[in-house]
Order: C-alpha cells, then sequence, then structure tokens
C-alpha cells in the first residue's frame, strides 16, 4: 500500500490499465450509438426537464426556472457547440454516458475486479434505465454529464488523484448540485479517523476552489419559479415530508419501489455484503446517503439515488470478483435489464410516458 491512502483500499498502478478504460469508453460508445439507432425517441414536444434545459440552450442568458437556472454547463456548451441543439444534446449525453463507463471500468479494476467482469458492469452501465431514457428524451437532461462527473470523481479520490479531482469538480459545480456529494465523500475516503487534520486539510485544498465558485454561481444567478418548485417553500421539515408524501402519492409505493430497483437491479443484493469488508464500501455510504436525502427535495427517487452508482457498482463488483458464475449472472440478469427497460420503452413508455407526459407544474418556462 502507498503511503497516505486510506488501510483496506486494494490498489493498482494507476498507469497499469490506461489503454483499457479508453476502450471500454468506446465499447460503450458503441453500444450507446446501437441503442440510439435503433430505438425509438420520443417525437413530441420535450418532457419532463426537457423544455427548462432546451430553453437555457437557446436563450442562456434570459431569465431561467429553479434549480434549471444554476445548472449551466450542459446547455451552454450546446449554444456554443457548432451543431444543431438536437445533436449537440445527443451528441453529449452518448460521450459523458461512454465515459462514465470508462471511468467505472477503472475504478473497479483498481479494486481488482477482473476485466471481464468490470467490462461488462460498464457496458451495463452505460445503458442502464436512468441513463437509456436520456437517450430516448434526444438528450435532453444533464444527468449523464452529472454521473460522469460523479463517476470519475470517485475514481480520482480513490486514486487520491488532487488536482485532477478538483478540476473534476470545478466542471460539476455548473452540472448538477448533486456532483458536490464528492466533497464530503472525499474527507470520508481519505480520512484515517473522524477528525483527521492531514485529510481535512487535503480536502479543503482540493474542494476550496470548486466550493467557491458553486456558492457564485447560486449567489450571482436569478432563478424564478422557486416558489412552485416542490419541497422548497414553507417549514424545512414539512417541506421534506411535503415531497416525500407527494412521491408516494404520483405513483404509490409499490411504483416508487420498482424504480429504484431498476437503478441496479441484482446488483442491490449484492453492494451491501461489501461493507464487512471493503473500506471504500463503508466511507462510500456517505454518497448514497446524500443521495438517499436528495429524496426529499426532488421527486424523482430512482434519478436520485442513480448518482451513488459508483458506490454501488464497486460494492457489489468487490463481492462479486472472485464468485465467477454469480459474477457472469449478475452482468447477465444487468444486461436483460437495460434490454428490458428498452423494450418496456419501445412498446409503451415512450408513447405514453414521454409523448404525451408534459412539463411539471412548476410554474410558466420563462
Amino acid at each position: 500500500m502507498q503511503r497516505g491512502r486510506p488501510a483496506g483500499l486494494a490498489w493498482r498502478d494507476p498507469g497499469a490499465c490506461l489503454p483499457q478504460p479508453a476502450l471500454v469508453a468506446g465499447l460503450c460508445l458503441v453500444v450507446g450509438l446501437i441503442a440510439d439507432a435503433v430505438l425509438k425517441h420520443e417525437t413530441g414536444p420535450p418532457s419532463g426537464d426537457g423544455p427548462y434545459y432546451a430553453r437555457m440552450a437557446a436563450h442562456p442568458a434570459g431569465p431561467h426556472n429553479f434549480p434549471y437556472a444554476f445548472r449551466i454547463g450542459v446547455p451552454y456548451l450546446v449554444h456554443i457547440l457548432p451543431f444543431s441543439h438536437r445533436f449537440s444534446w445527443q451528441a453529449i449525453a452518448l460521450l459523458c454516458a461512454a465515459a462514465a463507463g470508462g471511468g467505472l471500468y477503472a475504478l473497479l479494476r483498481d479494486f481488482d475486479v477482473g476485466a471481464r467482469l468490470a467490462t461488462g458492469l460498464a457496458v451495463g452501465f452505460s445503458i442502464s434505465p436512468p441513463l437509456l431514457v436520456v437517450l430516448l428524451r434526444n438528450g435532453l437532461m444533464v444527468d449523464p454529464a452529472a454521473i460522469c462527473v460523479i463517476t470519475l470523481g470517485c475514481l480520482f479520490i480513490a486514486r487520491r488523484r488532487k488536482l485532477a479531482l478538483a478540476v473534476t469538480l470545478l466542471v460539476g459545480t455548473t452540472i448538477h448540485e448533486s456532483c458536490m456529494f464528492l466533497v464530503p465523500l472525499t474527507y470520508a475516503v481519505w480520512a484515517e479517523r473522524p477528525l483527521d487534520r492531514g485529510a481535512l486539510r487535503d480536502t479543503t485544498l482540493v474542494c476550496i476552489v470548486p466550493v467557491a465558485l458553486y456558492l457564485y454561481i447560486r449567489a450571482s444567478i436569478s432563478a424564478v419559479g422557486e416558489a412552485y418548485q416542490p419541497g422548497y417553500t414553507g417549514p424545512f421539515l414539512q417541506a421534506r415530508l411535503d415531497v416525500l408524501r407527494d412521491g408516494l402519492e404520483r405513483g404509490g409505493w409499490r411504483t416508487e419501489a420498482r424504480r429504484l430497483a431498476i437503478d441496479y437491479g441484482a446488483l442491490w443484493l449484492a453492494a451491501p455484503l461489501a461493507l464487512a469488508r471493503l473500506r471504500f464500501a463503508r466511507r462510500g455510504l456517505v454518497l448514497v446517503i446524500l443521495c438517499a436525502a436528495s429524496m426529499t427535495f426532488a421527486l424523482d427517487w430512482g434519478r436520485a439515488l442513480f448518482f451513488a452508482a459508483p458506490v454501488i457498482y464497486v460494492g457489489a463488483a468487490y463481492v462479486l470478483r472472485d464468485r465467477r458464475r454469480l459474477a457472469a449472472a449478475a452482468v447477465i440478469s444487468l444486461l436483460a435489464l437495460d434490454l428490458g427497460y428498452a423494450a418496456y420503452m419501445q412498446v409503451h413508455g415512450v408513447r405514453s410516458g414521454l409523448d404525451t407526459t408534459g412539463p411539471p407544474a412548476r410554474g410558466p418556462v420563462h
């Protein structure tokens, strides 16, 4: 073990497998392009959060709705790229999902997960339901970019690559507020004890500029419609309870449980078993808990918990790495889940869940 790295982690030479993550990212991109080519996409007006992001890309300087107005990175990039907005949104979604797959492969290999298992999980991850639905919505969401930042952030935290982590966090501040969950995760993974001055110093040096930029974005951009956003009006605790109640009333607990289940499929069963053996899994509970807490601010709970994917995948893969049959079954079940979700969206979801679903009632789009 290298000096200064948390005990209990399985480390590899970061330079030993550099070509493989790029190849796996390329494989994920090919799979994503195939899915994009053969699957039916949303054809009506943008649904869900799409109208807000489309308006931001078309008019970056105008007033925009809370909290989307703070997620400037991807819409502004779409605005400046010399392509049509439709092409740019989809291209960014595909590239970010592929990069996230490559980053996850590198992270899994750092914990001595075999190349075959890591590749299968990375591919399944890159076209998992929360990312696949973005392709069906023509890329009009920032989730692929956010999960890419979080995955690469976890990789750089595990490798203690301070400069790379700082740059990744800087990008994340412009994409989605959930990317800031990497800040407490950094300290949790690097600290040797509850109060570790060295880890606190290193975390502060890495995160101070990204946190300052994030606070500046929040303070300098005027977002409209906060009063229409569930969970942001009334007393704090009551607002949290209101969001939980609204989430359950919207689809019922069975529907929400199903949406949470399809985030990870069988990996849900394996990941908790890593807690007793893998320090990163235990420290990574910080990210899981923060994502779970964010479910009291957002109604789409499946998307909220998917931002904890790097920790869940590492935990599950670590448990399965020496069990070849179970590992193969887990990869097959993950890919089957992805294909099953794609099939469902083709015969029902795109027509009934996307094309006919307008923006949520959060006030007017400005």
